[in-house]
């Protein structure tokens, strides 16, 4: 059946709550299959552009039932990271602020920080002990408070924990005796995810039956089904002040979480308390979701080699939003509260139906030909209303707040019409050709631009099925080469609202607004009559080989050209509009992918596996909707170059002499400046990796079981938005500071590095500039499996099947390069910014799985 991620949310980053992975139970998984190749996706039309990944899940056999019964116990946690990038303690903050203050009175005498407000706390004089108590008085006392209590607070600490894992699951599965008898899978399973970050969490109530039956030698039919309640709370978001990750790094060690009075602490480096926002009264961002997945089909066979499938399918689900900003967060303490409630329906309808012949003549001759038509029918509302201005800070309903701020809804219908043929013929395993043409048709175009024709051709020799090979087949088990080439469809655009992607070539506009109180419509998209499929031209070629029947070998060239990208256009503001989608881009993305699968050792009881796999991908802008680039302040899309090209001013380190930033002032040579403004940019790499994959290994020995995997990454840049404000080197004197700074900034003449001297009044060494881009490489310990299975001669003594203990390792540790500074690299988007992103949990869990 056909489903979709759709990002719907309060909120646009709150997209996850509607993934259908998140509401399947791991356990009813039978398998995954990843295709890429244009063959194995240009049949399932454009809902390939970015490839498929095909989840199968159980299904009953005949026989007595089987129980099985999975539990899963645990806690995430933060996971380790650099400590370049933790914060100080009290002590140390103090020494770098006084630092910073007394380095910017040097340079800008009573221009500077301290000097102008030096005579307002009654300081005449300029050196260490009067920066500190300037400090102190400047922050109402929390210096003196620090150095008669001794008492600090670890922010980070404060807003993270041990967040639990359960996770538990009951399957039942079995059938008739006889050819005729259904045979069913049903399961059910509770899962609880709590973040390591206070306030985010998950909670899962699932149900699954699957029930098929041959009832005769003419008709099969059968459904799949999957009921759902999933619950999720993100916490506090929105806003720069409303993240407490964010706030952490502001927030100075000196100041409490609590008052002597047991109640938060405001008298922050803010004004604000990240610990509020999760505790009691605070941020709420809480979607609870209702989906049902259903799946039936009927298959009638005309002849042994003849036969019919039809199969519909239903995704249905309801979410209700509920966000609040409390009086906590600088959002929410200007409107004296702020909520908001959304409710969203999305129902997909789709039917599938194929007409298919299968036969062999002759022995040798395989021929499998499909003949299909799909239809899907998507239909999405939601209802939105916002308040703010609450009476009280303890009920959050929106219906309680004074002033209404909006209320709108939302409702649009897409469809998607298909017809394909493929057809696959092998003739004595030995010659492979498969052939496939699909036609889309989509609502989201214009009259005369909603089909998309889009087909493909392979082919396969197993050159080892050749007589002249049989000298070399002792050692060279299997040897296949291959070939294909295609075409794929993209229809997904519109990413800046959910449903303006729905009609990105329609006029559109906005029914109720309001104008002076009076009633109106608002113009919000620009038709475009002649916008089209995006489509992708996919070659690949590869050949795959198995030495001693122990080693699999498989190695893959792809070339992939990308036209008529959907891009913004920019639009005169006369319009009232700033842009508009037009098929105006091609990019092209070529590249070799490798892996080794290999068989170390075989015997009765033990088993050792290896494998790795390898991607090297290069990409190019090869057209763009203007002549001109696409530039930002330190990323460029420009002809010739790959996207997510880097290109900003090139940070040359610090003056020996004076402490001062410096960068090149021109686009090449050695030539520098201490004029920002003055200097030119550069390009300095991109945002793709040149290298990346995975390698592990897996051990069965007597009855114990071990996997390891490793993940990995290799010649990306990464740039930290997020450490122009982190790195702070005393522009905001009052906050805190990372180790990097305290260990490397500089503080003498003559000192080679490349932290300026602390100063509360040089904001230009934050600026935009490499000085932030960092190595993206990484090499990650992504997960560590230890289990051991009892005998069978004693598990069957007492009534079961199987018994298996295990311990597993998520995340466990990141080694990254040098020069990053940082959660993890491996959680940074394709774009290549680091804007606090969150870094992902290293969770240890134990579980048992029961057979009976």
């Amino acid at each position: 059946m056909a489903f979709d991620n759709d990002e719907v949310g309060i909120r646009k980053d709150e997209g996850a709550t509607t993934s259908p992975l998140s509401t399947i139970n791991a356990q009813d998984i039978e398998n995954i299959t990843v295709l890429k190749d244009a063959t194995a996706t240009s049949i399932y039309g454009a809902r390939a552009a970015n490839g498929v990944i095909v989840i199968t899940t159980k299904h009953g056999k005949s026989g007595k039932p089987k129980v099985n019964f999975n539990m899963r116990l645990g806690w995430n946690e933060m996971p380790s990271y650099t400590d370049k990038y933790k914060l100080v303690g009290a002590d140390k903050n103090i020494e770098l602020a006084t630092e910073a203050l007394l380095n910017s009175y040097n340079k800008y005498g009573e221009n500077s920080t301290f000097g102008s407000y030096a005579p307002v706390f009654g300081i005449t004089s300029f050196n260490k002990e009067t920066a500190e108590e300037f400090y102190d008085q400047y922050t109402g006392g929390w210096v003196s408070n620090y150095r008669k209590t001794g008492q600090q607070t670890n922010w980070m600490d404060e807003i993270t924990r041990k967040g639990l894992i359960q996770s538990y699951s009951l399957d039942v599965s079995g059938g008739g005796a006889n050819d005729h008898s259904p045979v069913y899978y049903a399961s059910m399973a509770y899962d609880k995810n709590n973040s390591f970050m206070m306030g985010k969490d998950l909670k899962r109530y699932s149900f699954r039956f699957n029930f098929d039956q041959q009832a005769s030698k003419i008709v099969k039919y059968g459904f799949n089904t999957n009921l759902s309640y999933t619950k999720t709370n993100n916490g506090a978001g929105g806003g720069y002040f409303s993240d407490p990750l964010i706030q952490v790094y502001m927030m100075s060690p000196m100041t409490n979480v609590y008052t002597e009075e047991g109640k938060y602490n405001y008298d922050t480096t803010t004004g604000y308390n990240p610990v509020a926002l999760r505790g009691t009264n605070g941020d709420e961002n809480v979607a609870k979701q209702y989906r049902v997945l259903l799946s039936p089909y009927v298959q009638i066979n005309f002849t042994p080699d003849l036969y019919f499938l039809s199969r519909g399918g239903v995704d249905f689900y309801v979410i209700d939003e509920f966000g609040y900003w409390s009086f906590n967060n600088s959002q929410g303490k200007d409107m004296n509260g702020m909520g908001e409630n959304a409710n969203t329906t999305r129902n997909l309808l789709s039917i599938t139906n194929t007409l298919n012949y299968v036969k062999t003549f002759g022995g040798k001759h395989h021929l499998n030909l499909m003949l299909g038509q799909e239809g899907q029918r998507k239909h999405y509302k939601q209802a939105y209303l916002a308040a703010s201005n609450y009476p009280v800070v303890d009920r959050t309903d929106v219906g309680l707040a004074s002033t209404p701020s909006e209320a709108r809804t939302i409702q649009s219908i897409l469809k998607l019409n298909s017809y394909f043929f493929n057809g696959q013929y092998d003739y004595d395993n030995k010659y492979y050709g498969s052939v496939s043409l699909r036609t889309d048709g989509s609502s989201r175009f214009a009259k005369g631009h909603r089909w998309g024709t889009f087909w493909s051709v392979g082919g396969k020799y197993r050159i080892s099925a050749e007589k002249f090979m049989q000298p070399v087949s002792n050692w060279l088990t299997n040897f296949d080469i291959r070939a294909s080439y295609g075409t794929t469809g993209n229809q997904e655009m519109g990413d800046d609202d959910y449903a303006l992607g729905y009609f990105a070539s329609k006029g559109l506009y906005e029914y109720g607004y309001n104008y002076n109180n009076k009633g109106g419509i608002n113009y919000v998209q620009a038709a475009n009559d002649n916008l089209s499929w995006e489509k992708t031209g996919k070659f690949n070629v590869g050949i795959d080989f198995t030495l001693f029947d122990r080693v699999n070998v498989t190695a893959d060239y792809y070339n992939h050209q990308t036209t008529d990208m959907v891009f913004k256009v920019p639009l005169s503001f006369t319009t009232g509009l700033s842009s508009y989608y037009m098929n105006i881009g091609k990019l092209e993305n070529q590249g070799f992918e490798f892996g080794v699968n290999a068989n170390l050792y075989k015997s009765k009881d033990i088993n050792w596996n290896a494998s790795w796999n390898g991607s090297i991908n290069k990409n190019k802008v090869k057209k763009l909707s203007t002549d001109n680039p696409i530039e930002g302040t330190v990323q460029i899309t420009e002809v010739g170059r790959p996207i997510y090209q880097w290109k900003m001013k090139e940070y040359a380190g610090v003056d020996p002499k004076t402490g001062d930033a410096m960068w090149y002032l021109n686009e090449t040579g050695d030539e520098t400046t201490k004029d920002y403004n003055k200097a030119a940019k550069r390009y300095l790499g991109d945002a793709n990796p040149k290298f990346y994959g995975s390698f592990g290994t897996t051990l069965d020995i007597y009855g114990f079981d071990l996997s390891l995997q490793f993940n990995y990454s290799t010649g990306a840049k990464i740039y930290g938005d997020n450490l122009r404000y982190d790195l702070n080197n005393g522009s905001s004197f009052y906050e805190n500071y990372t180790n990097y700074v305290y260990d490397n900034r500089w503080t003498h003449e003559g000192q080679i590095t490349d932290v300026p001297r602390m100063d509360t009044d040089g904001s230009y060494a934050n600026k935009a500039s490499s000085r932030f881009l960092m190595d993206g490489d990484y090499l990650k310990i992504r997960n560590l499996s230890v289990g051991y299975t009892l005998p069978r001669s004693i598990v069957s003594h007492i009534g079961l099947s199987k018994v298996r203990v295990f311990f597993e390792g998520e995340n466990l540790y990141t080694f990254t390069a040098s020069n990053y500074i940082g959660f993890d690299p491996a959680g940074i988007g394709a774009n290549g910014d680091q804007w606090w992103n969150y870094p992902q949990a290293r969770s240890f869990v134990f579980g048992l799985t029961v057979g009976f």
